[in-house]
């Protein structure tokens, strides 16, 4: 919601009692403060005064139909007549509403406009569902709640706000980041991932906001960032939970103010940048243990996409098996395969901790293994085949195979490590007495979120 008021005290009234009803508000004083605010924010509903100093509550419709056509504006005015009314409607104001503004109508009016807003969305998820797949920015889905995300990418990808995506190991976050900066105005410009687990610790800020020469040791000549080399495009800040505090408080002034400033230099370097994070951990838990900053939670939590795990979008496992196995016969020059009752039934019953990652990973195996033909049970990997085999037929294979058993072992033991560390992954590496990269490289193979 926006609200654009030059009467400091009537937009403080809308302000609060629209927030108090669960609306979240964002207030202006004239026409050009709200399109400042409309360059970087996805504004649903705009309350906008008719009569400001400058630009009119008309223009300024005007100009939000010209730049967002899906926005909805509601006009207030002290001065109403019918003919004026009318007119606004044809230029396409949502309501047109007397002053003094009976809040409650107010609100009444904004609550027919967003179910209005969400029968839209559905139908073009219908619309979208309505094909035997959806092929999507390189992914592929058929359940309702991926064409939501799809729906949600194109919204926000016309604003250049930041993007938060959360979601399982495996579950494709950075497509989703690929697909918000491809469906952005950026789509032409540099798109630059940055995994923020394997930095090192003391290069962490040198690496994305670059250095000067001299600013330490073996710092022999100027070294662009990540930040300034995204310059212009989108930066992808991949395990954003494993960032330093001290990297965030600059993470967060790049946010703010638009510029970034390198490691032992005087000066800041403005850059135009979008920045889209993901992360696979509870940020919100984390600012309560003072791992994550407060204010750059809030300043992340404004475009967030929720990628719900395999295990809860199944509808689409099908779909997924198909767009997989072309790819691999087309990769190893096989027939693709098929696959036979047996191996879906295993599939579909499996947890996938992995998500799509482990998928795809199982799926590649098992179409080398059929070798163009028909995937069966056995070319799964044994943790699938578990799902539907005998205990009596698992117990001899456990006993029979000691490299499994060991890989079981040391897959516990991993577990056992994050649930005494709460989760912490470089707490955990220590407990096992694993570098931090080795560690997320454990947790890949095992798939353990």
């Amino acid at each position: 919601m926006l609200v654009v008021e030059d009467d400091p005290v009537l937009l403080t009234i809308l302000s609060r009692y629209l927030g108090q009803r669960g609306c979240c508000v964002l207030g202006a004083s004239s026409a050009a403060e709200a399109l400042e605010l409309f360059a970087h924010t996805p504004i649903d509903v705009t309350v906008s005064d008719v009569r400001m100093p400058g630009m009119s509550g008309h223009e300024l419709l005007q100009e939000v139909r010209r730049r967002d056509p899906e926005a909805d504006l509601i006009l207030i005015t002290a001065h109403s007549s019918v003919k004026e009314a009318v007119a606004a409607i044809r230029s396409g104001a949502a309501d047109y509403l007397e002053k003094p503004v009976d809040c409650r109508r107010l609100h009444h009016t904004i609550q027919i406009i967003a179910e209005r807003r969400r029968l839209r969305q559905r139908v073009r998820i219908l619309e979208l569902g309505g094909r035997d797949s959806t092929v999507f920015e390189g992914m592929v889905a058929r359940s309702r709640r991926m064409l939501e995300v799809f729906s949600f990418i194109e919204r926000i990808a016309d604003f250049p706000t930041t993007t938060l995506i959360l979601g399982e190991s495996g579950t494709g976050k950075e497509l989703v980041a690929r697909a918000v900066h491809q469906r952005s105005p950026l789509r032409d410009r540099p798109f630059v991932v940055c995994n923020c687990s394997v930095l090192a610790s003391g290069l962490i800020e040198s690496e994305l906001f670059g250095h000067v020469r001299g600013a330490f040791t073996g710092a022999d000549r100027d070294h662009k960032g990540l930040f300034e080399t995204a310059n212009g495009g989108t930066i992808f800040l991949d395990e954003l939970g494993e960032l330093p505090l001290g990297a965030q408080v600059k993470l967060l002034r790049v946010l703010e103010n638009r510029e970034i400033r390198r490691v032992g230099s005087p000066t800041s370097v403005p850059v135009e940048i979008r920045v889209v994070a993901a992360t696979n951990r509870d940020l919100g838990h984390m600012v309560r243990d003072g791992e994550f900053r407060e204010d750059l939670f809030y300043r992340l939590n404004v475009g967030v996409i929720e990628l719900p795990p395999l295990r809860e979008r199944l509808e689409d496992l099908e779909l997924l098996c198909e767009h997989f196995l072309t790819q691999f016969a087309r990769r190893f020059a096989l027939d693709k395969a098929s696959v036979s009752a047996g191996a879906m039934q295993a599939m579909r019953s499996y947890h996938w901790p992995g998500n799509v990652r482990e998928l795809s990973n199982a799926l590649e195996r098992a179409s080398i293994m059929a070798n163009g033909g028909e995937m069966q049970l056995e070319h799964l990997p044994i943790e699938l085949r578990r799902t539907t085999e005998a205990p009596e037929k698992e117990e001899e294979e456990e006993v029979s195979t000691l490299d499994l058993s060991l890989e079981a072992a040391e897959r516990d033991q991993i577990r056992r490590a994050l649930d005494s560390a709460g989760g912490r992954r470089v707490a955990a590496a220590r407990l096992l007495g694993l570098s931090r990269r080795t560690l997320y490289r454990k947790l890949d193979k095992y798939g353990i979120r």
